[in-house]
C-alpha cells in the first residue's frame, strides 16, 4: 500500500462521491417540494415537449367544451323563441277559424283581424330582437369551435322566423283571405317545427361532442400526469436514499482527510 502526500486521491473520490449524492439528494428534493419530475427541461428533454403538448391539449379540450356549452345555451335562447312564435301562429290559426264561420259579422271579424295583427308583431318583435351576446339569431350561421385543433367546428343555420318569412300577411276580413290564411298558417307551423327539429338536432350533436372531448380530456390529463407528476412514494423512498448515501459521503470525505493528516503528524 502506497502513501501519498501531495495527491490525496481517497479524498479527491470521496469528494466527487458526496458531490454526485448531493446532487443526487438535491434534485429528489426538488421533485418532492414541487410535486413535478420536470421543473427543468435538463431532468427530461422529451418528457417536458411531451407533456407540455398534453397540457395544451388538456386546455383547449376545456375551452371547446365551453364553446360547445355556449352554442347549445344560444340555440336553446332560439328554441325558446321559435315557440313563443309557434303560440302566436297556433292562436292565430284559432282566430281565422273563428273568423271564418258565418256567425261572425264584419265588427267581429275586424276585430279578431286586430288580434291577429297585434300576434304577427309580437312574433316579428321575437325574430328580430331574440339575441345572444349581442348577436341576432334569426337568420344567420354560427360555427362553434368544437375541438381543440383548428378544423375542429360545428357549423349550425338559424333559420329566419319573421312575419315576412313565414306568413307574409293575413286577413280574415274577406272571404279570400279567409280561404288562404289556414294553409298559410299551417305552413308557418310547419317550418317552425322544421327549424326546431334542426335546432335540437345541433344541440344533441353538441351534448355528444362534450361527451366524447370530456374523455379525451381526462385520458391526455392522466398521459400528462404520468409523465409530468412525481411519485410521492417512490421519491421519498429514493429522497432518504440519497440523504444516506449524502451522509456517508460526508463521512467518507472527512476520513480521507484526517488520514492524509495523521501521515503528516506521523512524518512531523
Amino acid at each position: 500500500m502506497s502513501f501519498s502526500i501531495n495527491t490525496n486521491i481517497g479524498a479527491m473520490r470521496a469528494n466527487l462521491n458526496s458531490n454526485l449524492k448531493n446532487h443526487a439528494l438535491n434534485e429528489s428534493l426538488g421533485f418532492l417540494s414541487s410535486g413535478s419530475k420536470l421543473g427543468s427541461a435538463a431532468y427530461d428533454a422529451s418528457g417536458l415537449g411531451i407533456a407540455n403538448q398534453l397540457s395544451a391539449q388538456v386546455s383547449g379540450l376545456g375551452q371547446a367544451i365551453m364553446n360547445s356549452n355556449d352554442s347549445i345555451g344560444m340555440l336553446q335562447v332560439a328554441d325558446g323563441a321559435m315557440q313563443g312564435i309557434n303560440d302566436n301562429m297556433q292562436r292565430i290559426r284559432v282566430l281565422t277559424l273563428q273568423a271564418s264561420n258565418d256567425t261572425m259579422d264584419a265588427d267581429s271579424r275586424a276585430a279578431i283581424q286586430k288580434e291577429i295583427d297585434g300576434l304577427l308583431a309580437s312574433s316579428d318583435d321575437i325574430a328580430k330582437q331574440t339575441s345572444y351576446n349581442g348577436k341576432a339569431l334569426f337568420g344567420k350561421t354560427f360555427v362553434t369551435q368544437s375541438g381543440a385543433d383548428a378544423g375542429d367546428t360545428q357549423g349550425v343555420s338559424i333559420a329566419n322566423a319573421d312575419v315576412a318569412s313565414l306568413v307574409g300577411s293575413i286577413d280574415v276580413t274577406t272571404q279570400s283571405g279567409r280561404d288562404s290564411a289556414i294553409d298559410t298558417v299551417d305552413g308557418a307551423l310547419k317550418s317552425i317545427d322544421e327549424s326546431r327539429a334542426s335546432l335540437g338536432a345541433s344541440q344533441n350533436q353538441l351534448m355528444a361532442n362534450i361527451r366524447n372531448i370530456s374523455v379525451g380530456q381526462v385520458n391526455a390529463a392522466a398521459s400528462e400526469s404520468q409523465i409530468r407528476d412525481v411519485d410521492f412514494a417512490a421519491e421519498s423512498a429514493n429522497f432518504s436514499q440519497a440523504n444516506l448515501m449524502s451522509r456517508i459521503g460526508s463521512f467518507a470525505q472527512a476520513h480521507a482527510n484526517s488520514a492524509t493528516a495523521n501521515l503528516t503528524r506521523l512524518l512531523g
